[in-house]
């Protein structure tokens, strides 16, 4: 009779744990999602079951048709089955969705202090200024965040600025008609979505500095214009640090560094014409005159919760931070046209 070893009974028994082993982890995060979501659905909105781990991020890609759709289009299904309010679980993160106008309106009316903080993309911990305040819209509620909604509501959006600016803005529109028509005579293609983002920086430039950012001919060779496509690159990027909170300060895209190190170069051009702007002495006296830099220059906060002044690179953060701001209206007009170009 031959005699069985340890390790004979060793290796089998191995093979089986390491084959059932992920099975049972599966079965346990299944078992305590559905425990969790029975506890909580009561207290939560209607939504979509979602996956362990992963949450509904695979909702937003194919319906159950196996037709991929766009994000927004799966929204739209999903409102169609849950209601205007519901909620998904991207990742780690449960994110309430509002799908309707009216209940917009009720949400930002009558809830909008237990709602009025944002979470704030890990990639934006680079935008903020010598005191630690984040400058992007994504600020946390507290006297900073008055001050600037103040400086936005009196004075960069006011009815007289925005009256005062009506030449820069028509302007705006002349170059890129302009340059369209020579490109035309020439017989030359023209990149729409190339000259409406640097149209639209340019604009930005006037508005703040009454100069342009970026040089037309120059295109993607332009120093600025490749810093600011590497920012919009970086932030239209899905970033797993914000999916998985528990990932921590780690950044396995590697795109906070990525940020950081665009950022700080862009910001440092900024900086270098902002300067140059002053020792030009072109701070304009008359209220129909003035840009946007001469506001922020004048902008007095009230030196209690608020600074007295804005700092240089509180200052060159405005800027900046306002460039992306307006990326959104980039994407609208390149659509728009392109629209109407096809339907034409």
């Amino acid at each position: 009779m031959s005699s069985i070893s340890l390790n004979d009974m060793f290796v089998p028994g191995t093979v089986f744990l390491a084959a059932t082993t992920p099975v049972f982890l599966v079965l346990l995060l299944r078992l305590f999602h559905g425990r969790k979501s029975k506890t909580n659905s009561s207290r939560l909105p209607p939504g979509p079951p979602g996956w362990p781990v992963i949450g509904n991020l695979f909702d937003l890609g194919k319906n159950p048709r196996k037709v991929f759709k766009r994000p927004h289009q799966m929204l739209v299904e999903l409102q169609q089955k849950y209601g205007p309010v519901f909620m998904l679980r991207l990742g780690a993160v449960n994110t309430l969705v509002i799908g309707s106008a009216d209940v917009a309106m009720e949400f930002f009316k009558n809830h909008d202090q237990a709602f009025i903080n944002r979470v704030l993309p890990k990639i934006f911990n680079v935008v903020v200024d010598e005191h630690g305040n984040n400058m992007t819209p994504f600020n946390q509620h507290g006297s900073h965040w008055r001050m600037v909604r103040r400086l936005y509501a009196t004075k960069l959006f006011s009815g007289t600025m925005i009256q005062n600016t009506i030449s820069k803005r028509r302007r705006f529109v002349e170059r890129i008609t302009e340059w369209i028509s020579v490109e035309e005579k020439a017989g030359r293609s023209v990149e729409l979505n190339l000259l409406i983002f640097i149209s639209q920086v340019n604009l930005i430039g006037d508005l703040l500095f009454s100069r342009d950012l970026m040089d037309l001919k120059s295109g993607t060779k332009d120093e600025f214009f490749v810093l600011v496509n590497e920012i919009a690159i970086i932030i239209k990027t899905p970033n797993l640090a914000d999916l998985f909170p528990w990932l921590g300060s780690s950044d396995p895209q590697n795109l906070t560094k990525r940020m950081k190190k665009a950022w700080d170069a862009a910001l440092n051009i900024v900086d270098g014409i902002a300067k140059e702007r002053r020792r030009m002495g072109l701070v304009c006296k008359s209220v129909e005159q003035k840009d946007f830099l001469d506001v922020l220059v004048d902008f007095e906060g009230d030196g209690k919760d608020e600074a007295w002044k804005f700092s240089d690179r509180q200052i060159n953060l405005f800027a900046l931070v306002g460039k992306y701001t307006l990326y959104l209206d980039f994407i609208c007009i390149e659509y728009g046209i392109t629209q109407s170009v096809f339907f034409f």
